[in-house]
């Protein structure tokens, strides 16, 4: 039953957004690396919201949530300011099996970055700022990808 509603309330969120967010970028902070993430993203009118798997944190993934206002200059790019939480997903591996954390670290962060036109696609440059369990700066580029559910 957990399950069936896990995947009910996946696929209302996925049917609600106007976009899936694909992004890739850099970090620096402990162990930087490189990261990505895949979400959903929902235009709103001043606000948007987006949700995202980042892969590539400090201790693994982190799950954010994020509002953003895009700035009303309509310029070849439209400008953006947001900011959100992000809860970390520790994986750890024992004996025969694979165990998930949700909530052992903790973020808030703010982001800026420029939307260019769209194109059937939307993409961006953003730079996010997390603070925390572990500080960090990320360097990211991107697209949402429009949807269109029938």
């Amino acid at each position: 039953m957990r399950r069936w509603l896990t995947a009910l309330a996946v696929f209302c969120g996925i049917s609600f957004a106007s976009g899936l967010d694909f992004g890739v970028g850099v970090r620096n902070g402990p162990y930087g690396n490189f990261v990505g993430n895949l979400g959903i993203y929902l235009d709103g009118s001043p606000l948007d919201a987006r949700a995202n798997l980042v892969v590539g944190g400090p201790n693994g993934l982190i799950l954010t949530a994020e509002v953003i206002y895009v700035l009303p200059i309509e310029l070849i790019v439209r400008p953006y300011v947001g900011g959100g939480i992000g809860a970390g997903i520790t994986v750890r591996g024992g004996d025969g099996e694979i165990t998930f954390a949700l909530g052992r670290t903790w973020y808030g962060f703010v982001s800026a970055g420029v939307q260019f036109p769209d194109r059937g696609y939307r993409p961006y440059l953003e730079v996010a700022h997390f603070l925390g369990t572990d500080t960090f700066t990320l360097f990211r580029v991107g697209f949402v990808a429009h949807l269109r559910i029938v």
